[in-house]
């Protein structure tokens, strides 16, 4: 298991009031972002609900999935945007 395997598991508490960073797509309920100082993977974009598909992503390091979608590898597992829009 590679190092960035072992960051910590993220996911929306709820199904409810979702949003999705802009940037590398991480989703969170709205609750979650307001607490958070910024995205969990570090990203500076803002979050949006304006976003389709999910995918949950486990190991980051080994998930082709998340090469396609131009995310990098050092990203935490967890609950991921397919398509995200610009509000």
């Amino acid at each position: 298991m590679s190092e960035q395997d072992d960051k910590k598991f993220i996911l929306p508490k709820s199904t409810k009031d979702l949003k999705a960073c802009q940037q590398c797509g991480v989703i969170l309920t709205v609750e979650q972002w307001n607490r958070a100082v910024e995205c969990p993977n570090s990203c500076n974009a803002s979050q949006t609900k304006l976003f389709s598909g999910m995918i949950c992503v486990l190991k980051p390091s080994q998930s082709w999935v998340m090469r396609k979608l131009g995310n990098p590898r050092s990203i935490h597992p967890g609950l991921y945007a397919i398509d995200v829009q610009a509000d």
